[in-house]
């Protein structure tokens, strides 16, 4: 019985924080939804229709760092309830901008709301690590993408409904109302999260338990540099295969674009089913493993794309979603393990590397104009390849960590 009283305090912080893995991943494709309406009410170009995507991804660049500073100042739990408001801010500047109805304002908006997000992808993901058995800590974080990729997979069809369907005679009246409610939702979660007793994060740390001889931080350690540089790469590649799947479906099976967008949602089907599958398969087999294993499949599907094409080049590549399901979470997981009280700083930094989904696109788009879509999806394999080595080769380098912390 006592057992289960001092289990029984965790669980309410636990779903607090799953709430808010679901709801940012809902909002996170919501501004793809409105792209087409935006682009013919505003008549705006191609490149003007994606700085939707461009200033999601500069957020991730420009605010993880402060982030960790926030987080330091006020400790984990303020930090959460901290984000979870400044991203219903960024909700609510749709209110306005759709009164207006002026595009610079919803960009505005947009990009305050994933300030929010990547506080709370800053804070959350380490935190959800310590909200249980230290063995399952990688489970958990991959559970909790897998509850963030449920809500993604629902944005399209609630949110488009409710905004586009619902209010298809006043659509900007739709955003309004959903923009609203969304934000209703994170205030309330950043009002429960405030007042809710969370158990301490050890990762939380006062000026006087700062290290005096470590003058590098968290990039001390060997398994986080590499880490870090893997999370950059790696998004970049996840980036490629989310944007840019429909046109090169269209060029290597002959298809219509309807025809490639419905084998492109298989990639985020493979998606949600293997983040939450994966966080079973984490408590029995090493994430590193897996991580490995994963990543190496991943790229020989798309170098099987590569070399055949056609409609067997297409199946290859809907089923990379399963095996790269758990890589986000594995990798930011692996990367933080044992860093003590420079967690916080580690994770700002790995949430920083999202914005490789900026950068390396743009190699990805240079090396398509010189050659071919085909032949530029090396820029996918490299990044997959150098994960799974990371991977295969992370005891070792934790090796390195724990002599240096000695």
């Amino acid at each position: 019985m006592q057992n289960q009283k001092t289990k029984l305090p965790s669980a309410i912080p636990l779903l607090l924080v799953y709430a808010l893995f679901f709801m940012w991943g809902f909002i996170w494709n919501l501004f793809n939804v409105l792209a087409a309406f935006f682009q013919e009410t505003f008549e705006l170009s191609n490149t003007e229709t994606s700085l939707g995507t461009s200033l999601s991804f500069l957020a991730f660049f420009l605010m993880s760092y402060p982030a960790k500073l926030i987080i330091n100042k006020v400790g984990t739990q303020k930090a959460i309830s901290l984000g979870a408001f400044i991203t219903a801010l960024g909700l609510l500047v749709f209110i306005p901008a759709s009164f207006l109805i002026n595009y610079p304002v919803f960009l505005a908006g947009l990009f305050i709301l994933f300030c929010g997000v990547t506080v709370l992808q800053t804070v959350c993901n380490p935190y959800i690590g310590v909200l249980g058995d230290i063995k399952n800590r990688a489970a958990r974080i991959n559970f909790a993408q897998g509850i963030g990729a449920i809500g993604a997979a629902l944005t399209a069809p609630l949110g488009g409904w409710f905004i586009l369907q619902l209010f298809s005679h006043n659509i900007f009246g739709g955003i309004k109302v959903f923009y609203l409610i969304s934000a209703g939702i994170f205030l309330l979660l950043a009002v429960m999260v405030r007042v809710t007793n969370m158990p301490a994060n050890p990762v939380d740390i006062k000026k006087e338990q700062k290290d005096p001889h470590n003058k590098k931080g968290a990039f001390k350690y060997p398994h986080f540099v590499i880490g870090f540089i893997i999370m950059f790469v790696y998004m970049g590649a996840e980036a490629i295969l989310y944007q840019l799947m429909t046109p090169y479906f269209k060029e290597i099976g002959g298809i219509s674009t309807s025809e490639a967008v419905k084998f492109s949602a298989f990639i985020f089907y493979g998606l949600m089913i293997g983040r939450l599958l994966g966080a079973w398969v984490m408590t029995r087999i090493k994430p590193s493993y897996i991580l490995g294993v994963f990543a190496m499949i991943a790229a020989l599907l798309v170098i099987s794309s590569m070399i055949t094409g056609g409609k067997a080049g297409i199946y290859s590549i809907t089923g990379i979603g399963f095996f790269i399901s758990i890589m986000f979470a594995s990798i930011f997981s692996l990367a933080t393990t044992e860093l003590g009280q420079y967690t916080n700083q580690a994770s700002s930094f790995l949430i920083m590397g999202i914005s490789g989904g900026f950068f390396i696109p743009l190699l990805f788009g240079t090396v398509a104009d010189s050659f071919d879509l085909r032949t530029s999806l090396i820029v996918v394999v490299i990044p997959l390849l150098l994960t799974s080595l990371y991977g295969f080769t992370f005891n070792l380098l934790l090796k390195k960590t724990i002599k240096h912390s000695k």
